[in-house]
């Protein structure tokens, strides 16, 4: 096993208010050698004429996944009586559909499931099952509707490695607005412009990790996108133009279908937890000014989908998955802190506004954790470590006939934490035996996991994009 050097320092893509945060990495840290669970589940084979895009196919399938709420009859459970009318109505409008129930008294990688005919609840195991929307199966497909002080975060991390999955937490009009777009499959909203895809790009500078997200995602898309003819309307903002007014034009006069984002997301001011969670994961300009809501709120996104690799951008967690990887003193560490007291379980409020608006995004995917810059790299190689993020956006989301769902096409992603994760528990083992070397390897290894399978969906997995006008 070639040896690999651990850095003395890290740096994550989050914004104090002044200056990127970093830290120094403890030389004796026992981190990646806590197991935090067993090898991560696998989907058994389907069948090999089923196409997983076609999430309608009774053998894929689209579920709904909701607290549990012992409240209700087994009955009431089943039909997701206890939700909001429009959750309802969505339920309605794919027939056959299934309600599973998340409690907590289950082990992680089970969901329970309730039938109108009488039949006896199950305990479904993610480890072993067949997909599908039969009794007894899992489907697919999976719609949680809760905030993540109600289902956690770490169930959706989980589902995240055998599942398609994405999250809706929005109420009240904001619920509406997003349900009845997805039911019409935004047929009532002015179309977004599947060819016109916009990178907005920052660069802090030489030595900043925005300079290497840019390297390794923003480039690297924007390269694909060039080898596209069926996309002549593709544009990228970047350098000195990755301004807030530069989004908030390109987005107001392109009406892109794909928004693909890498900044640092705010995670600042750290000693004021009411600023910090209103303003937590928004993109940050090269100026180092966050990007408003107020700026963005006169854009009609009518079913884009929105692809921001910042820190938080998706939102924040009651105890970050991180913690004990840095000294409480430490800035990392500190930011981490400060945002698990402030913000807590929650959505990001730039993804809760644009999907609750009056013509929404169909789907927004973003981190709940920072990104490292040592995770986007290849410790040997030096080469990009981000390829599978690049190859969702392009070209799995833009494959045809049919069109690819958010959720299918980040499969990937999700796969290759899955990957990472079977190395990291390798190289316990290796550790055990005393194999020089292996304790950086775990460390690498668990991170570069942890990276992507906290990457989410939010919205509904089975939107896809436009189809586009080929030539």
């Amino acid at each position: 096993m070639n040896l690999i050097e651990r850095p003395s320092t890290l740096q994550v893509n989050a914004w104090s208010g002044k200056h990127t945060v970093e830290g120094d990495l403890s030389a004796t840290t026992p981190f990646a050698q806590r197991r935090q669970g067993d090898k991560p589940p696998q989907w058994l084979a389907a069948p090999g004429e089923v196409d997983l895009r076609e999430w309608r196919h009774p053998e894929v399938g689209w579920g709904l996944v909701l607290p549990e709420n012992d409240d209700l009859s087994p009955h009431e459970r089943a039909g997701a009586e206890d939700a909001p009318l429009p959750i309802q109505q969505l339920l309605a409008s794919r027939p056959g559909s299934p309600v599973l129930r998340w409690r907590q008294d289950l082990q992680q990688g089970y969901l329970r499931r309730y039938y109108a005919n009488g039949k006896s609840p199950e305990d479904l195991s993610l480890l072993s099952l067949k997909p599908g929307i039969k009794e007894g199966h899992i489907p697919r497909y999976l719609l949680i509707y809760a905030n993540p002080r109600q289902i956690p975060w770490a169930v959706q991390y989980a589902l995240n490695l055998s599942t398609f999955v994405g999250r809706l937490d929005l109420t009240g009009e904001g619920l509406a607005n997003y349900v009845n777009a997805l039911i019409g499959d935004w047929a009532e909203h002015q179309p977004c412009d599947p060819a016109a895809p916009l990178i907005w790009q920052v660069n802090q500078g030489a030595g900043d990790i925005t300079a290497l997200m840019c390297r390794v995602v923003a480039d690297k898309v924007w390269e694909s996108f060039g080898s596209d003819p069926d996309l002549p309307r593709r544009h990228q903002l970047k350098e000195d133009a990755a301004t807030a007014a530069s989004l908030y034009a390109a987005l107001s006069e392109r009406q892109p279908g794909l928004v693909v984002t890498t900044s640092h997301g705010m995670t600042g001011p750290l000693d004021d937890k009411t600023a910090l969670a209103a303003q937590l994961g928004l993109p940050v300009d090269v100026t180092g000014s966050p990007i408003a809501l107020a700026g963005l709120l006169p854009w009609k996104a009518n079913g884009a989908i929105w692809y921001a690799h910042a820190c938080c951008s998706a939102g924040a967690d009651g105890k970050s998955r991180y913690r004990g990887l840095f000294d409480a003193d430490n800035r990392i560490g500190q930011m981490l802190n400060a945002v698990a007291e402030g913000a807590g379980p929650s959505i990001a409020p730039l993804p809760r506004a644009l999907l609750g608006a009056p013509s929404p995004l169909r789907a927004f995917v973003g981190h709940v954790e920072p990104t490292f810059d040592w995770t986007l790299k290849d410790p040997l190689t030096g080469q990009s470590q981000a390829y599978a993020v690049c190859d969702a956006l392009y070209p799995a989301l833009y494959r045809q006939a049919p069109r690819t769902p958010i959720g299918y096409a980040l499969s990937g992603v999700y796969k290759e934490a899955g990957h990472f994760y079977g190395a990291w528990q390798e190289a316990i083992d290796q550790i055990d035996k005393n194999v020089p070397g292996m304790r950086n390897w775990a460390l690498y290894r668990q991170l570069v996991a942890m990276d992507r399978q906290t990457l989410v969906i939010l919205g509904d997995p089975t939107v896809s994009l436009p189809k586009l006008a080929l030539s």
